[in-house]
């Protein structure tokens, strides 16, 4: 297992306090494999976590009061990240005092990506803080393409949707039905049931996302 010295600008993001103990070189280049390391290792490795049995109760200053140094409490809660098919581990820091969702983090207790993550976890925060979210269904009740939507229950809704999809099927009119989803983790289960209900429209976030690429690979290796 080789491990390298911090580079010169890692040594300055050190010294500025941005990234903190970069001194200890032994762990800057890690395998994945736990059993290179004894559990005094472990643990230090993860001194800079909030270590679980704090999770309830995490106290930290607020980076935005600066330069006033203001203490915020947290509840943290492991979760994962849905913007690639990777699933990282994520830790969800929710504001005790109002009950918001203030930043993402990486899970150093994830078995698979250990608290390193690309920025598109902590980006999470800008997803459920966008302003345009649907946070609700909504009913176009205007003609289309006059932007004139209502609000509607969750029950309203996939009884609508059922009912429609029920009589599409049972007037033979299955090439009228699409199913799409972005990300939702349960497309194993719906590429048996589409095909059991005779429905070649199934589109979800990789057919937008990677579909060029993975045809590309599929031209080019052959296969």
């Amino acid at each position: 297992m080789g491990y390298k010295k911090p580079s010169l600008i890692e040594k300055i993001a050190e010294k500025v306090g941005l990234i903190p103990d970069l001194h200890r070189d032994k762990y800057q280049e890690f395998d994945g494999d736990m059993r290179h390391f004894s559990d005094e290792e472990v643990a230090q490795m993860y001194e800079n976590f909030p270590p679980p049995n704090k999770w309830d109760n995490w106290v930290e200053f607020d980076p935005k009061a600066w330069p006033k140094k203001e203490k915020k409490t947290y509840q943290i809660v492991p979760t994962t990240c849905f913007n690639c098919e990777s699933a990282c581990g994520l830790t969800a820091f929710i504001d005790k005092e109002t009950q918001e969702v203030k930043k993402f983090e990486g899970n150093p207790y994830h078995p698979g990506s250990r608290g390193r993550n690309c920025a598109k976890g902590p980006a999470t925060i800008n997803q459920i803080t966008d302003p345009d979210r649907i946070l609700f269904p909504l009913k176009r009740k205007g003609k289309r393409g006059e932007g004139e939507w209502e609000r509607i229950s969750w029950d309203e809704a996939l009884d609508t949707l059922a009912t429609r999809i029920r009589k599409a099927i049972q007037e033979d009119r299955h090439n009228e039905i699409s199913y799409h989803v972005g990300r939702p983790g349960h497309e194993g289960f719906m590429n048996w049931v589409l095909p059991a209900w005779g429905i070649d429209g199934h589109n979800s976030h990789t057919n937008i996302c990677s579909s060029g690429a993975r045809f590309g690979y599929n031209l080019w290796y052959g296969y």
